[in-house]
C-alpha cells in the first residue's frame, strides 16, 4: 500500500497486496447449508510512509506518520469503499500528504489483496522539480512541462509523451549549450569543448546527436549511470505517437521527466561545486598572500 500511495498517479487502478488486516474468518451459513470463509474488510493503511517533503527544512524524502486523529469512516457504494488518509512529515511537522483511495471489496474471499484506485492526492503527484530545470528548458516551455506533469498524474500517456517531445524539440540546442557551459566551467578537454561547439552550430539535431553519441563527448559529471543523457532522451522520444500505445507513451513520458530532471540536477551540482571550489581556492590564495606580507 505504501508503494501504491507514493508511486502511482491519480486514477491508477492496481492490485495491491496486504490491503486488508489479518484474516478474520467467520462462519457464514449459505443456502446450501455449507460454511464458507469470509475475510475482514477493514483496510489497513500503513502507519508511516516515506515520501518527498517540499518544505525548505526538508527538501528530500522524509518519514511521514499517519494522522489517526483525522480518521474517518469509509463511504460505501455497493462493493466499493472510499477512504481518505493523511500523513504528516515527522521532520518539519508542517507538510501533510493527503490521499483518497477507492478499494474494491470482494466477499466472500480469503485474499488480503484488492484492486485499489487512487482518486485524490494533495500535493499533486510527481517528483520534485529541480530548481535549475526551468532555466534548462526555458520559460517558454514551462507551461508545456507543467501540462506534461498533469497528464502523467492523470495517466494520460499520449498527451504527456506529446508534451515532452515538444519540449525536447524546442530546447534540443539549448540542452547542448547548457552542456557546453558545464564543460567550460569544469575545465573539460579542449577537444570535448570544440566538439560541443561544433554540435551546437549544426542545423539538424540528428547530425548533432551523431556527433555526440559517445560517452566521452560530454563531461563525466553529466553522464547518467555511464550513459549520455542526450542519447537517452533521443531514444525515448524519437518514435511517433501513432507507433505507440497509451501505456507505452505514459512509461516513456515518465522516463523522459526523470532524465530531464536528472540532467538539471547534475548541472546544478556541477556548477555549484565548481563555484565553491573557486571560492575556496581564492580564499586560500588570499590567505597565502597575506602570510607572505
Amino acid at each position: 500500500m505504501e508503494v501504491f500511495l507514493t508511486n502511482e498517479p491519480i486514477h491508477s487502478r492496481q492490485m495491491v497486496r496486504g490491503v486488508f488486516r489479518p484474516l478474520a474468518r467467520t462462519p457464514t451459513l449459505t443456502k446450501a447449508s455449507a460454511f464458507v470463509n469470509t475475510v475482514s474488510t477493514e483496510v489497513g493503511f500503513p502507519t508511516d510512509i516515506h515520501d518527498h517533503c517540499a518544505n525548505p527544512k526538508c527538501e528530500g524524502v522524509r518519514r511521514h506518520e499517519r494522522d489517526d486523529d483525522e480518521k474517518t469512516e469509509p463511504y460505501h457504494v455497493l462493493r466499493s469503499r472510499y477512504y481518505y488518509v493523511s500523513y504528516l512529515c515527522t521532520n518539519c511537522r508542517i507538510e501533510t500528504k493527503l490521499f483518497g483511495v477507492k478499494v474494491e471489496v470482494e466477499i466472500p474471499s480469503r485474499s488480503t489483496s484488492a484492486y485499489c484506485t487512487k482518486i485524490y492526492q494533495e500535493p499533486s503527484f510527481g517528483s520534485p522539480i529541480p530548481k535549475r530545470l526551468f532555466a534548462l528548458i526555458g520559460q517558454d516551455n514551462r507551461e508545456h512541462f507543467l501540462q506534461a506533469r498533469r497528464a502523467i498524474a492523470r495517466s494520460l500517456g499520449i498527451g504527456a509523451y506529446a508534451y515532452y517531445r515538444r519540449i525536447v524539440e524546442n530546447t534540443k540546442f539549448d540542452l547542448i549549450s547548457a552542456i557546453l557551459e558545464v564543460a567550460k566551467v569544469t575545465n573539460a578537454p579542449t577537444e570535448q569543448i570544440e566538439l560541443l561547439e561544433a554540435a551546437k552550430q549544426e542545423n539538424q539535431f540528428s547530425k548533432a546527436m551523431d556527433m555526440l553519441k559517445g560517452e566521452n563527448t560530454i563531461p563525466p559529471v553529466l553522464l547518467i549511470d555511464g550513459h549520455n543523457p542526450l542519447a537517452l532522451l533521443h531514444d525515448l522520444l524519437s518514435e511517433g505517437i501513432h507507433q505507440l500505445g497509451d501505456a507505452e507513451c505514459l512509461e516513456r513520458a515518465k522516463e523522459a521527466e526523470v532524465i530531464l530532471s536528472e540532467i538539471a540536477e547534475r548541472m546544478q551540482i556541477a556548477l555549484t561545486e565548481r563555484k565553491a571550489v573557486k571560492a575556496a581556492i581564492s580564499s586560500i590564495m588570499n590567505r597565502k598572500g597575506k602570510d607572505k606580507d
